[in-house]
């Protein structure tokens, strides 16, 4: 939260750079790893672009009149999707000198997170406190259909099934629950209990039968993705879990 962004070598543990981007917390960055870019959003509302190679900055702009919760990175577009407390999803074309080419609008409250389909990149889908998913195309302003995904809570962060042969998305709320959906036939698939506090994050193990969960009970859950029984717990001894990532292969 104090507006630093750092890189880090997950090797040797060891942050290799940082950049002091602004005094306000940074919520959302991503690489653009074939720009050899990072993109930031933070509460001053600025998406903020460097090139963590030369620490040369790329562009900063205005990209929303509120705090920027999300940001998905297009696999082979020169598309930046982000998402924000002013309830819109907007749409940047890099290579139109980041114009906004799109807003996304539906959602009655903060969008919290965002996931670009892998078995069709033309498609994505918005997590929102609302207490919805919404699924989108990004040719279009309005939503193709919406999910009501969890009754009592909102919706903090969505991710799609990785592998071609099961059309799933998972999604995580403050009721304390993990869900998995099939989103053709937009049916629920399961409800996975077990967290004693709000679910930040699930997403699919990239080559295992595995979801990972975390919760701000402090610990990360392991689940068997297709029979979803609770498989592990595992508590380092953290605070609230907040985020994942994992890469691929190893």
């Amino acid at each position: 939260l104090s507006g630093h962004v750092y890189i880090w070598s997950y090797e040797t543990q060891q942050i290799v750079k940082t950049f002091e981007l602004t005094d306000v917390p940074v919520r959302a960055g991503r690489f653009i790893a074939r720009k050899n870019w990072i993109v930031c959003g933070s509460d001053d509302f600025q998406l903020r672009v460097y090139n963590y190679n030369t620490s040369e900055k790329i562009t900063s702009f205005e990209a929303h009149p509120d705090y920027i919760r999300a940001i998905a990175v297009h696999p082979t577009q020169p598309f930046v999707l982000t998402a924000s407390d002013d309830m819109t999803i907007k749409l940047w074309d890099w290579e139109k000198g980041w114009k906004c080419v799109r807003v996304f609008e539906g959602h009655g409250h903060y969008v919290m997170g965002l996931a670009i389909n892998p078995k069709d990149t033309n498609t994505f889908a918005s997590a929102c406190l609302d207490r919805t998913v919404k699924i989108w195309s990004l040719g279009s302003s309005t939503a193709n259909f919406t999910l009501e995904a969890h009754e009592t809570k909102g919706v903090n962060y969505v991710d799609y099934y990785p592998h071609s042969d099961k059309p799933y998305l998972l999604t995580t709320s403050d009721d304390r629950t993990v869900k998995v959906w099939d989103y053709t036939t937009k049916s629920l698939i399961a409800t996975l209990e077990g967290h004693t506090n709000n679910v930040s994050w699930a997403c699919y193990h990239p080559e295992l039968p595995v979801i990972i969960s975390g919760s701000e009970d402090g610990t990360v859950r392991l689940w068997h993705a297709n029979t979803y029984r609770f498989e592990q717990v595992l508590n380092y001894g953290l605070e609230r879990a907040w985020c994942v990532s994992y890469q691929k292969g190893k």
